[in-house]
């Protein structure tokens, strides 16, 4: 099954830029990228993310004292 999402035009051209490599090299790069991704959050992080903003914004929030009061922590 093939499908297509279409990149920008930067990363197209980091693509076309790859493709150009030596295998060996190609695969340096794309571990370096993937390593690069693995630091982006998931959609289901950016989803959380989103939503406490959201939160904060409707002034949905307990400060870091009242949550140590409440869990019965000292002030450290």
């Amino acid at each position: 099954m093939y499908y297509y999402y279409p990149m920008s035009t930067l990363l197209d051209k980091a693509i076309e830029k790859a493709r150009e490599l030596p295998e060996a090299d190609q695969d340096i790069a794309a571990a370096e990228l993937l390593g690069v991704l693995s630091d982006f959050p998931t959609p289901a992080e950016r989803a959380a993310i989103a939503e406490g903003r959201a939160a904060f914004q409707r002034g949905e929030f307990v400060t870091l004292d009242q949550l140590r009061h409440e869990m019965g922590v000292a002030d450290r």
